[in-house]
């Protein structure tokens, strides 16, 4: 297993666990009684987290599995997730509520910028 699989690996898991994240936050909402809709959309970063990360899990999946397109799937969601905690800083929210995404961004960003660094080994 050389580094690029590690990092393909780490940014899997790290893109699971965030939708996880988002998933059950979701589910929470909406067994309170709210439609699902409101539960995505009121305010929309639910969903921009569960796109996101839902992005960076298949790029990372593909890195893993050495498919060619797996840096820049995973680019993608890494960009939409990162604008997960601007718009949240750019509405004026408390930088506690928004601090967590930020620092989940730089991860996602690192890992991503090592899928591109890294070379994929030819099988």
């Amino acid at each position: 297993m050389n580094i690029r699989m590690i990092a393909a690996a780490a940014i899997a898991l790290l893109a699971a666990w965030l939708f996880w994240q988002g998933l059950s936050a979701v589910i929470m909402i909406t067994q309170r009684g709210s439609p699902l809709g409101d539960a995505l959309m009121q305010p929309p970063t639910s969903m921009i987290r569960l796109l996101g990360s839902a992005i960076v899990l298949i790029g990372g999946l593909l890195a893993l599995a050495q498919r060619a397109g797996g840096a820049i799937v995973a680019t993608i969601g890494t960009l939409l997730f990162l604008l997960l905690p601007v718009l949240m800083a750019a509405a004026g929210t408390e930088p506690v509520m928004w601090m967590d995404e930020a620092v989940y961004s730089a991860l996602l960003v690192a890992l991503t910028i090592a899928l591109f660094v890294l070379k994929r080994r030819k099988a």
